[in-house]
């Protein structure tokens, strides 16, 4: 069972703290307006995470400062490609994904806990920095993983927004979201017929519209139901898609209807 009450988020926040201050090219964190160091992580954390806190479905938004080799032997988009690094791998995490343009990751962990994770860099003297090897992984190139983890960090962003009643923004997610199961037939289409010209279709149902109606009972008006009844819907239909792909791949929708319990007690 997920907890993300106030207390349990920064037990949390101090462990993921814990664990990016073993890699001793982290010179601090910043959340906001407040720095974090190895030598205060306790008193500060504390601080860090009550300044983004307003309910269960909070994020944190943090940057860390990097000291790279003044020698550029490793440059910052080198760095950044390696998340794994900091814990974040299919084992930990639901979903996140990149944003260039803000040199920043946006994850979901499996324990409901949500961060904007930036960067920035300085150049030092005397550092000396090996990223090791890059962990080997299998990807289909018709359906790249990243696509996978940016599906599942999406679904709890507009559920995070649904339950914040921002209809408007958790509607657009929710409706990405099932567009990006259609995506998903459509190249499966391509595969299957060794083409991607299509003079007539062939008459197929949508996957996510097998599954609309199976989202258990919930209070909230019409306009939730509807949104919440896509966002279940695309859940189950990635799921069933995603294994077309990758055949060791292990359902998702357990670990996010998990947080979505959780959001729904808490509200």
């Amino acid at each position: 069972m997920i907890s993300l009450t106030k207390k349990q988020m920064e037990s949390s926040f101090v462990s993921f703290c814990e664990a990016i201050f073993r890699l001793p090219e982290i010179e601090s964190i910043k959340v906001r307006t407040v720095t974090i160091r190895r030598g205060d992580l306790h008193e500060t954390a504390k601080e860090a995470v009550a300044i983004g806190y307003h309910d269960c479905c909070s994020d944190t938004d943090m940057s860390l400062n990097v000291r790279l080799p003044s020698d550029g032997s490793v440059t910052p988009e080198a760095y950044m490609k390696r998340i794994d690094r900091f814990g974040v791998n299919e084992e930990t995490a639901l979903g996140w994904m990149f944003v260039p343009e803000n040199s920043m990751y946006r994850i979901i962990f499996r324990n409901g806990m949500r961060y904007d994770f930036g960067f920035s860099f300085v150049y030092a003297e005397n550092v000396k920095l090996d990223l090791g090897e890059v962990p080997p992984i299998e990807e289909n190139p018709n359906w790249p993983l990243a696509n996978i983890r940016r599906f599942w960090f999406v679904q709890v962003q507009a559920l995070a927004k649904l339950y914040r009643k921002d209809y408007l923004i958790s509607a657009h997610l929710a409706n990405m979201n099932c567009n990006e199961t259609l995506v998903m037939q459509m190249v499966l289409r391509d595969l299957k017929y060794g083409t991607n010209h299509h003079r007539y279709g062939y008459a197929e149902e949508a996957e996510y519209v097998k599954e609309l109606g199976r989202m258990p009972a919930r209070s909230g008006d019409a306009t939730f139901r509807r949104i919440a009844d896509q966002l279940c819907a695309a859940a189950l239909a990635y799921d069933r898609l995603a294994a077309e792909f990758y055949p060791a791949y292990k359902d998702q929708s357990a670990d996010f209807f998990a947080i979505w319990e959780c959001y729904d007690k808490n509200r």
